[in-house]
């Protein structure tokens, strides 16, 4: 039976919402791995880290499975972020379009201040302080468009 015009799909929804669970969990993990990085890992003493992406790169890597694992995480909370809205942009409701954008672009931001945290050899606290507030931003978004979604 053919939905009638405006309607939402049910799988669609349930997907979306999957999706934000999945996205709201590798969140979680991502702030605690983000702490213990910030809290144990971080040299005492500013390495000199190549200005280049390479450079970023081989920043991450010399620090330990840790840091991998988070940067690896925030590529995929950014491929998620994109499908959710993906989804959002595809099922119209503005309740739920605006936090998916909003959740995306508190991602970017968490990400743009994460490299340029590892730029500047792990001492720009204002850098890190663009993760973490960006980190609550992106929770916050996604809790609110999981709410709008049900």
């Amino acid at each position: 039976m053919a939905q009638p015009a405006g309607a939402i799909d049910k799988a669609s929804w349930h997907r979306l919402r999957l999706l934000i669970v999945a996205t709201l969990v590798l969140l979680t993990v991502q702030g605690w791995s983000g702490d213990t990085i910030n809290i144990f890992m971080i040299p005492t003493t500013p390495p000199t880290v190549e200005q280049s992406a390479s450079g970023v790169l081989q920043a991450i890597i010399n620090n330990g499975p840790t840091l991998i694992i988070h940067a690896f995480i925030g590529i995929a909370i950014l491929a998620f972020a994109i499908v959710i809205l993906a989804f959002a942009l595809r099922e119209k409701p503005r309740n739920v379009q605006i936090p998916a954008i909003l959740g995306l672009a508190m991602v970017v931001s968490a990400i743009i201040g994460g490299i340029l945290f590892v730029l500047s050899g792990f001492s720009n606290g204002a850098n890190s302080a663009q993760m973490g507030g960006s980190f609550i931003g992106a929770y916050a978004f996604y809790f609110i468009e999981l709410y709008s979604a049900k």
